[in-house]
């Protein structure tokens, strides 16, 4: 990183709380290494102001997966989200941060904090949804994802930035059941407009991945300067899970298997849509819901970071 380079360190205020001495760490490495103006907003209206005054300054989010979602949403309202590269120090606030995992970044804060300092930039797909809401990773509905409890949803309402960092640090203490009945879940996906499930035949799960693979722990998909990447850019992995008590999975063409017990679906495609009744999604592990209807669509080089080399 040049000399004369600055940074805008946004610290997640969960992460603050949970664990300060990590925090602590991250912030000597960057602040031995570059001017650094620290940041630890309030709410979202303060982020904002954070990101649109930050001038030349390279972003680095200390925090968990639902503090860099917040800063990604704050730099996508602003459309710049495409346009600045971000360092991640990930932090552990007790629920893991499966997002930092995918992306491939080391879990101690002073070897994050120096790739955050490198120069080994890279782009990613992301996937938007028809409200706005950002999934860097991937989506799932159904088996492993749980719905939020009304009074939590209730409680974060108007707290800004820190009230929704807070719900997602909590949401795996505060979640309750899993959201697949005995009978699967009714759902009608749609993928580039083919119905590919329906709601005779229910699932167990759905898996969303912009990673060149539905299986949740792969790498993300890595795209190359030009644009071109072996592994699907531009289109998400699609992994519809029948529920084993539908005898009959498999549409829009798509063999069907000798038994229905865990028949699965894959695929890829640029857009998907779900609808069906109260289901509740997880993006990058942070619970949704519950929803009828919602649409994702796969933004071919949406964000970029720095990762090791």
């Amino acid at each position: 990183m040049s000399a004369e380079r600055s940074l805008l360190v946004i610290t997640d205020p969960a992460a603050r709380s949970a664990d300060g001495e990590s925090v602590r760490v991250a912030l000597d490495v960057l602040r031995a290494c570059a001017p650094s103006k620290i940041v630890i907003p309030t709410d979202t209206a303060d982020l904002q102001r954070a990101l649109a005054r930050r001038g030349r300054r390279r972003v680095v989010v200390i925090g968990t997966d639902a503090g860099v979602h917040a800063v990604a949403r704050a730099l996508d309202r602003q459309g710049e989200l495409g346009d600045t590269p971000l360092g991640i120090v990930p932090v552990d606030t007790g629920s893991g941060h499966g997002l930092a995992e995918a992306l491939g970044l080391p879990a101690e804060p002073a070897k994050a904090a120096r790739v955050a300092l490198g120069e080994n930039e890279r782009s990613f797909d992301l996937m938007s949804d028809d409200l706005g809401g950002l999934a860097l990773r991937s989506v799932r509905i159904g088996h492993g994802v749980r719905s939020v409890r009304a009074a939590t949803v209730a409680a974060a309402s108007g707290r800004g930035w820190r009230g929704l960092v807070d719900l997602a640090a909590r949401t795996v203490s505060t979640t309750v059941g899993a959201a697949v009945g005995p009978s699967g879940h009714r759902l009608r996906i749609e993928a580039d407009g083919c119905v590919v499930a329906d709601m005779d035949r229910p699932v167990l799960s759905v898996h969303l991945g912009c990673d060149g693979s539905a299986a949740a722990r792969v790498k993300m998909t890595e795209v190359t300067s030009n644009g071109a990447s072996a592994n699907g850019a531009g289109t998400a992995s699609v992994l519809i899970t029948g529920h084993p008590g539908a005898a009959r999975f498999g549409l829009g063409g798509v063999p069907q298997p000798a038994s229905g017990r865990d028949a699965h679906v894959r695929l890829r495609a640029h857009s998907i849509t779900v609808c069906g009744r109260d289901f509740t999604y997880a993006a990058d592990g942070m619970a949704t819901g519950p929803v009828r209807l919602r649409t994702w669509t796969v933004r071919p080089t949406g964000w970029r970071l720095f990762v090791p080399a």
